[in-house]
C-alpha cells in the first residue's frame, strides 16, 4: 500500500503563518517530512485575529473566522487558561466549535480527503465528526496533552471523548504518560489503538560556540508563559543561586502571564540578570540553544490539572548537546533519562532546581557528558526518519 495521491487534511489550532513561526512549528515539521511520501497535506485552523487563508511552503492552509478579529486570539495563550480567568471566552469557545465545524463540513464537500487527521480531539473531534460521518472519510486523533487533563475536570468532555474514540481508524500521543490517560478513557470493550509517536526536531542544530571567560553562566528556558511551564519556580531558583555565583537566565517565549513574572523579577531583583526574549526568530532561537550552558524546564502540574505533555524543547536543547535540569511531571521523563542524559527535580521547587543547575554548572564535564548522551539518545529515538515511518503506518491503517 502507499500513501501516494492521498489528499490529508490535518485539523489543528495552531499552525506558523510563516516558516519562522514557532505556533505549531512541530505540525508543520511533520507535514513536511511527510511530503516524499506522496501524499498531498492541507491544513484547517483557526484565524489569528482575522487572518486569511495562504499557502505555506507548498501546503494550503484554511483559516476559518470564528469571531470578530480582536476576538480572535482563544488558542494564542492557551484556550483553557483564557476560559478560567475570563468565564465570558465561553461565547468565542462555542462559536469556534460551531462555526469550525460548518466552514469544516463545507470544506470537505468541496477537497474530499481521504483522510481527516485530528490534532486536540477536544474540540476538534466534534468539529470533524459531521464531516467524517457524511463523507465516509476515516479520522486520526493526535493526542497531546491537555484535552485529557481537561477531561479530568469536566465530564462533559471525557465523554465526548469516550463517545469519539471508537469512531476513529487509530489514535497517537506524544508520550507514554499521554497514552495513559487515554488508555483510562477508552471503552474496555471497544479499545483503540494507541500508537506513541514523538515529536521530532523544528530546528537545525548549529555548533555551540565557546564561552568567552568572562561572561557569566547562562541558563535558557524556551516556552509559553503560562502557569503550567512553572517559570515563577526558575525565578526563585535563581534568585537563590545569585546569592553564592554569578548566573544570568533567558527567557524565551510569551503568555499571558509575561507581566506578572516580570513584575515578580523585579520583586525578586533579578531585572539585572534576567533577559526577557518574548518570540524570537527560529535563527535567533537556534543561537539561544547554542549559547547557552544549562536548559531548564520547570514545568508544574497546573491548578487546572494541565502539565508538559512531551517538552520539545528539551528535544531541541539535547540535539544542541546541552545539560538539561527538568522536573518530573507529564511526558517530560519520556525525554530524560535521569544521570544519563539530564537532571529530574520534584516539581514546584525552587531549592531542588537550584541544586541541580549548581551541581552542573560545578561540575563541567559531568554537564559535557550529559549534554553528549543527550544528543545521541534523541538521535536515536527522536530521529526523523524513525518518526516517518511511525506516521506513515499510522496513514496506511487508516485507508
Amino acid at each position: 500500500m502507499s500513501l501516494r495521491d492521498k489528499h490529508i487534511l490535518v485539523l489543528s489550532s495552531v499552525y506558523p503563518l510563516s516558516p519562522d513561526g514557532n505556533h505549531g512549528a512541530f505540525i508543520r515539521e511533520t507535514i513536511l517530512r511527510l511530503r516524499p511520501t506522496g501524499a498531498t497535506f492541507s491544513v484547517f485552523a483557526p484565524a489569528y485575529e482575522g487572518s486569511q487563508s495562504y499557502e505555506l511552503e507548498g501546503v494550503k492552509v484554511y483559516r476559518f473566522r470564528y469571531f470578530w478579529k480582536r476576538f480572535e486570539n482563544l488558542v494564542r495563550d492557551g484556550a483553557p487558561t483564557k476560559l478560567k480567568r475570563q468565564p465570558l471566552n465561553l461565547v468565542p469557545a462555542m462559536c469556534y466549535v460551531l462555526l469550525g465545524a460548518w466552514q469544516l463540513f463545507w470544506l470537505c464537500r468541496k477537497l474530499r480527503p481521504d483522510i481527516l487527521h485530528v490534532h486536540w480531539p477536544f474540540p476538534h473531534g466534534v468539529m470533524a465528526w459531521p464531516a467524517s460521518k457524511i463523507f465516509n472519510v476515516p479520522m486520526i486523533f493526535s493526542f497531546h496533552g491537555g484535552e485529557l487533563l481537561l477531561a479530568r475536570r469536566f465530564g462533559f468532555v471525557a465523554h465526548a471523548l469516550r463517545w469519539l474514540l471508537p469512531q476513529t481508524t487509530g489514535a497517537t500521543v506524544n508520550s507514554s504518560f499521554t497514552k495513559g490517560l487515554v488508555e483510562k478513557l477508552s471503552p474496555s470493550s471497544n479499545p483503540s489503538p494507541v500508537q506513541v509517536i514523538p515529536y521530532g526536531l523544528t530546528v537545525e542544530a548549529k555548533a555551540v560556540p565557546p564561552r568567552p571567560p568572562q561572561q557569566d553562566p547562562t541558563l535558557l528556558f524556551v516556552g509559553r508563559l503560562d502557569e503550567r511551564k512553572g517559570v515563577s519556580y526558575l525565578l526563585e531558583a535563581l534568585a537563590s543561586l545569585r546569592q553564592t555565583r554569578p548566573v544570568r537566565l533567558r527567557i524565551v517565549g510569551a503568555g499571558i502571564l509575561e507581566t506578572e513574572l516580570k513584575d515578580y523579577c523585579h520583586q525578586l531583583n533579578l531585572d539585572h540578570c534576567t533577559d526577557f526574549l518574548g518570540f524570537v526568530t527560529k535563527k535567533e532561537l537556534v543561537n539561544e540553544y547554542a549559547s547557552c550552558d544549562v536548559f531548564v524546564l520547570p514545568a508544574i502540574v497546573d491548578s487546572k490539572g494541565d502539565t508538559e505533555g512531551l517538552g520539545i524543547v528539551m528535544i531541541e536543547a539535547l540535539a544542541h548537546g546541552k545539560p538539561v535540569v527538568a522536573t518530573a511531571v507529564g511526558g517530560i521523563p519520556d525525554v530524560i533519562k535521569p544521570e544519563e542524559t539530564g537532571c529530574l527535580v520534584p516539581e514546584k521547587n525552587p531549592v531542588a532546581l537550584a541544586n541541580a543547575i549548581s551541581e552542573l554548572l560545578d561540575r563541567p564535564d559531568w554537564a559535557a557528558q550529559l549534554g553528549r548522551q543527550g544528543l545521541a539518545d534523541i538521535q536515536v529515538r527522536f530521529g526523523w526518519s524513525r518518526i516517518v515511518e511511525l506516521w506513515r503506518q499510522v496513514y496506511l491503517q487508516a485507508q
